[in-house]
């Protein structure tokens, strides 16, 4: 007699999860994988304009030696995005992991917390953060020089050169709270997911609120930690008001030089992938040495 084939618990919970994977491996077979194919076959040559379609004439690494050998632009306006990044991540993180804690200790109200920083990252996303970048409200807010925010007579007797490096800080951290919202949220969750009696443990054992950080929050939310780290890089190089985007744009779309734009966009891609593979195995370390400690 033949055993009827049944699944067990664990494969079940596979395959359910497999049937919601469906519409996103669908859609990233049709509309990603050809296009990603296509620009890294095209980053090794360019478009024929003499023929309708994609027609790729190869050269080799061509494009490659010549970002590096040729274009004064790509190598600084690289630098300049993995500055900008190296400075944001950081800072976004951590301000989001200080809110997230103060939101964990608000008694009431806290799904209106969450809407509330939820919204800028809605708002300000896309066009409608390029267009408020390009009128400079995130130099504007909290500008020394523009707004009352220490009185004048003390404005004077500072340098501009000072000033002006007060203004531009001043506008990083606009630019961090605007755009920290998902990593609250994030940060907020894994916090509210730790168990209270930890914490009480502790506070009997005579802990104070720095050891509790220290040895409680930051190693229980480390897994979070990771996954908002890899967002955040991600994000900061893919910004509205990334330069090397717009240049990438710039040579595609209004030069015509299809190859080198894909070229560059590949590289820019591998710094990218760079980043983030640091950074998970640095996080993804000290995250599995908790969990084994």
């Amino acid at each position: 007699m033949k055993k009827k084939f049944r699944l067990t618990s664990a494969q079940r919970h596979a395959l359910t999860g497999l049937v919601f994977l469906i519409p996103f491996l669908i859609g990233t077979a049709l509309f990603f994988l050809y296009p990603t194919v296509t620009s890294l076959l095209l980053s090794f040559g360019d478009t024929d304009d003499t023929r309708e379609g994609i027609y790729i004439i190869f050269q080799g690494f061509q494009n490659y030696v010549n970002a590096f050998t040729q274009d004064t632009l790509f190598v600084p306006k690289l630098l300049d995005s993995v500055e900008t990044m190296l400075i944001e991540t950081p800072l976004t993180v951590i301000l989001s992991l200080m809110i997230a804690i103060m939101l964990n200790k608000v008694q009431g109200g806290k799904g209106v917390f969450r809407v509330i920083y939820i919204l800028p990252f809605l708002l300000g996303t896309g066009d409608v953060m390029s267009q408020l970048i390009s009128e400079g409200v995130d130099d504007q807010v909290l500008s020394l020089v523009s707004n009352n925010v220490i009185p004048r007579e003390y404005i004077d007797y500072l340098s501009t050169d000072l000033l002006t490096a007060i203004d531009t800080l001043f506008g990083i951290i606009v630019k961090v709270l605007w755009s920290c919202g998902v990593q609250t949220l994030l940060f907020l969750s894994a916090i509210q997911s730790i168990s209270p009696a930890l914490y009480e443990s502790a506070y009997i054992d005579g802990a104070n609120q720095y050891e509790v950080f220290w040895r409680i929050t930051l190693p229980m939310v480390s897994p979070m930690l990771l996954l908002n780290l890899i967002y955040t890089v991600v994000t900061a190089f893919t910004a509205v008001d990334n330069p090397l985007l717009e240049y990438i744009k710039q040579l595609g779309i209004e030069q015509s030089q299809h190859g080198y734009a894909a070229a560059i966009g590949w590289i820019y891609f591998a710094v990218i992938l760079l980043f983030v593979g640091v950074i998970a195995l640095i996080v993804g370390r000290y995250s599995r040495k908790v969990k084994t400690a």
